[in-house]
């Protein structure tokens, strides 16, 4: 997109109509990602805590004093008292220089990105598929000519409008597009086969195929298929890699592989997976980090509000009583306020570097402005603390970076060409070969009693508002506000059990129970229920702890067989 101005200001935003994924088409967020530049909560000079009081001081004083904290942390108890925490929201080049400076610089292993929260299993069951960098699996252009396209969850299309244009344009054009949704009692007009299963039962349900139209187990394994889910949804990766083997094993050797498109909500999710944002082999996941009686006593974190993406109230409590948090970024945030040290960094659209969208497309950016205040780069304070704490942190410029990567990380040095990356839509990375290995054990689905209900907790659409780009304009601040806490559930429940809009209900599972007031939502079927998992309070009431994922290290709060009451 290009930002508009007036002279003085960004005014607005303007597609490029010659973008091969876009086409001239925005979303609200991208009509409106030009208020964040306008915004009156950005940081514009350092702040460093006093007491319970957050006072502004100049770079050299919060460098010093942060380069103490930490050189303190190291001394008393080692670099495995630090974790580093990077983010979708920084550049590529950025991403990949936290990790080396925690590698480098600190010597700690404890890396992870906030994505761990949401993400996270879908790229680790990728990664085992194909054995690291996974590059470009399928073009957002080519969905048009899949013969076949499986949609795991309504939510894939709803909110990603270059994806929804191209799933109806397929449609018209003849293909056969099948929803696999457990939240879902009818099929979108677009869709011609729905499928009631959750992807944790997908794979199993393929492989058997009793419960299957006739003709979409014929259409699933031949050539072209098309599989597109939203990563941040994927609770389990032995779900998604469980699926995608199937997918894989049965198809004729000779189909090339399916075109896969993890979406997210993160813009640069698959570049921070790619620059080596996750731990080191003896390094501690985000969840690790934060649990109770970890040895993790300071956090530096990179471009992200951590603190209002915790799952567990737990890793609250750990997150509060660390000695050190550094927090880096543009905004006045959850994490900045509770941070001991806050720099100001730049926007993107006052940031160099580059972003690689979920087709595994590198894009360059262009910065719109100079940054504003005193905010500085992330390569300028990653070199100033290791300077101070005696180390050498080059301060290299971003195609130098670019030079780095593509050397480190294969798939990257087709990204290296800066002649190339100039062009409108950049580079799409070269395609994978996958190597599936081994077999996993697929998460088993709880039975259903009778006059029991099946509880989704899920990360749902609505906790868009969480984001901090929401909450930087007022435009996005209407059109995704601040969900009431609520059980939804389908109209005829709610009328079995004599319940009205906002009254309350006691729901009860073999882990504990919680009372919470009702939303109706005719989508939902019957006997089954969704409870958005940012409700933490309410969430663990009722599920208890969360569920670790052993292949992952991620923790999620499995489905729920409860009881329903009425108050």
């Amino acid at each position: 997109m290009f930002i508009r101005s007036d002279g003085k200001e960004a005014v607005g935003c303007l597609p490029m109509t010659l973008h091969p994924v876009s086409e001239g088409r925005l979303c609200h967020r991208g009509w409106n990602r030009f208020q964040n530049l306008r915004s009156f909560n950005r940081l514009s000079r350092p702040l460093f805590r006093e007491g319970s009081n957050l006072k502004e001081v100049d770079w050299p004083e919060a460098l010093q004093k942060s380069t103490e904290k930490i050189s303190e942390l190291l001394s008393r108890y080692g670099p495995r008292s630090i974790g580093v925490i990077g983010s979708p929201w920084l550049t590529n080049e950025d991403n990949y220089r936290i990790a080396r400076f925690s590698r480098d610089t600190l010597g700690t292993g404890h890396l992870d990105g906030s994505y761990r929260f949401s993400g996270a299993s879908a790229l680790i069951a990728l990664d085992r598929l194909f054995s690291g960098s996974f590059g470009s699996l399928g073009s957002i252009p080519a969905i048009g000519q899949s013969p076949t396209i499986l949609v795991i969850g309504k939510e894939s299309c709803r909110d990603f409008s270059p994806v929804g244009s191209r799933l109806i344009r397929a449609f018209l054009n003849g293909s056969t597009l099948i929803l696999a949704d457990p939240l879902c009692t009818r099929k979108e007009h677009f869709f011609n086969t729905l499928l009631p299963h959750p992807i944790q039962s997908l794979a199993s349900v393929f492989k058997d195929k009793k419960s299957l139209p006739p003709e979409v187990s014929l259409r699933l394994f031949e050539p072209g298929l098309a599989l597109i889910f939203l990563a941040d949804q994927v609770d389990s990766a032995s779900s998604l890699w469980s699926l995608l083997h199937s997918l894989l094993s049965q198809s004729p050797k000779e189909n090339p592989l399916p075109l896969v498109l993890p979406l997210s909500r993160s813009p640069n999710l698959k570049g921070a997976w790619d620059m080596g944002m996750r731990p080191a082999q003896s390094g501690l996941t985000l969840h690790e980090m934060l649990a109770e009686g970890s040895e993790v006593r300071g956090l530096l974190i990179f471009g992200d509000d951590l603190h209002s993406h915790l799952l567990t109230s737990s890793g609250g409590v750990k997150f509060r009583n660390l000695e050190f948090v550094l927090a880096a970024d543009r905004f006045m945030t959850n994490t900045a306020r509770a941070a001991h040290c806050v720099l100001p960094i730049p926007l993107l659209a006052e940031t160099e570097g580059t972003m690689t969208n979920s087709e595994g497309r590198v894009q360059l950016l262009r910065p719109f402005a100079d940054p504003q205040g005193e905010s500085r780069s992330v390569s300028r304070i990653l070199h100033e603390l290791s300077r101070r704490l005696g180390k050498e942190f080059p301060l290299l410029s971003e195609p130098e970076v670019r030079k780095e990567i593509g050397k480190s990380i294969s798939p990257y040095s087709a990204a290296v060409s800066e002649s190339d990356l100039e062009k409108v839509g950049g580079i799409l990375l070269p395609a994978p070969t996958a190597q599936p290995t081994g077999e996993l054990s697929e998460p088993a689905e709880q039975g259903l009693e009778d006059n029991r209900y099946r509880l989704l907790i899920k990360n749902t659409l609505y906790a868009w508002n969480r984001n901090q780009m929401i909450h930087e304009s007022p435009v996005l601040s209407i059109e995704y506000p601040s969900e009431r806490l609520a059980v939804r559930m389908n109209p005829l429940d709610a009328k079995e059990l004599k319940l009205r809009i906002g009254e309350r209900v006691r729901i009860r599972s073999e882990r504990g129970e919680t009372q919470t007031p009702v939303e109706v939502d005719d989508q939902l079927p019957p006997r089954a229920l969704m409870l958005p998992s940012h409700f933490v309070e309410a969430v663990e009431s009722l599920a208890g702890e969360a569920t670790q994922d052993r292949m992952t290290r991620t923790v999620y709060f499995p489905n729920l067989s409860v009881s329903v009451e009425k108050i």
